[in-house]
């Protein structure tokens, strides 16, 4: 009973992560914008909490110390995100080359902060892992009250912020506005929209998402290596956004696949069956990127993004 719980708790952490950072990916993807740095923004949503829950004092009250990691994660990544913004919608730069370049900086800056901040006894001088066990408490309770089987509740917020954006995106204006950005801007220009401010906003979105799903990927434990970055979750919901086809409920059901393989990757010592079999645990590490390349190695000729996705918008050659 309990791995069966467990493998639930895992298998619903690892799809709204995925699912929440590529439906980040899908507001900038729908403007135009490549969301190549879903990494890089889900490292500096972690990596700005978790320095936060390192340092932030016990005598702050539970309640308050959850909304001030929170807002830290989304506040943060939301303006890692607007660098690539800036590069990309305002000076044109190459969205591929910024992505990765992001990417890069988020896990070095991550690195070299936590270095300096935890030069105590605590931790040993160059560590770039933080622990923050008494947040690991706050975040994560019983399962249906079973004693060692954890379940975190920011997967609650995911959960109904899926369907809140599935009407912004179908049912509202914007949704509507952002689209049109993405599928044809100099005609979304002709009707009076801003197309540079929608990509800005769907950029920022993205970078927000991100940083709620870098948190709730680093409090699934009680601590966690930031020389690993957002260990490429970032680019498995980017790889899920595609594969989703940019719609809501393709991603939803994408993430709950590549979800699959990558909880068992963590519960497989539990199961004697797979256990038994002495294969080695870097084969089941592997397994969730390889399922992931399969597929859209298969899918991605039949995945058609925006038509305007990854060109720069000029007004001056509408």
């Amino acid at each position: 009973m309990i791995i069966v719980l467990s493998t639930i708790s895992f298998l619903l952490a690892y799809v709204s992560v995925l699912t929440i950072t590529a439906l980040g990916g899908m507001f900038s993807e729908k403007t135009g914008t490549i969301a190549l740095s879903l990494e890089g923004s889900m490292t500096v949503g972690a990596f700005t909490s978790g320095i936060v829950m390192y340092l932030l004092p016990s005598t702050v009250p539970t309640g308050i110390s959850a909304i001030i990691v929170i807002l830290t994660a989304l506040v943060s990544a939301g303006l890692y995100s607007l660098l690539l913004a800036v590069a990309c919608i305002t000076f044109k730069a190459d969205q591929t080359l910024v992505g990765t370049a992001l990417n890069i900086l988020s896990t070095a800056l991550a690195v070299v902060l936590i270095k300096q901040i935890t030069k105590t006894d605590a931790l040993p001088v160059g560590n770039s892992r933080l622990n923050f066990t008494r947040f690991y408490e706050i975040f994560n309770v019983n399962l249906f009250g079973v004693q060692g089987v954890r379940f975190n509740w920011l997967i609650i917020t995911v959960l109904v912020l899926i369907p809140i954006i599935y009407i912004v995106i179908y049912k509202s204006r914007y949704g509507l506005r952002l689209s049109s950005c993405g599928e044809n801007p100099s005609s979304a220009d002709s009707l009076g929209i801003n197309v540079n401010k929608t990509r800005y906003i769907g950029v920022l979105l993205s970078g927000v998402f991100s940083g709620l799903g870098g948190l709730l990927l680093i409090t699934m434990n009680a601590e966690w290596e930031f020389a690993n970055g957002a260990s490429g979750f970032g680019f498995l919901a980017l790889a899920v956004l595609i594969f989703g086809q940019w719609k809501p409920l393709y991603i939803f059901l994408g993430a709950f696949v590549f979800s699959i393989f990558k909880t068992l990757s963590v519960v497989y010592p539990s199961i004697d069956f797979l256990a038994n079999l002495g294969i080695s645990s870097y084969f089941y590490l592997a397994l969730p990127y390889v399922v992931c390349l399969i597929v859209l190695v298969f899918t991605s000729k039949k995945n058609v993004g925006p038509k305007a996705l990854g060109e720069p918008y000029n007004k001056g050659k509408r």
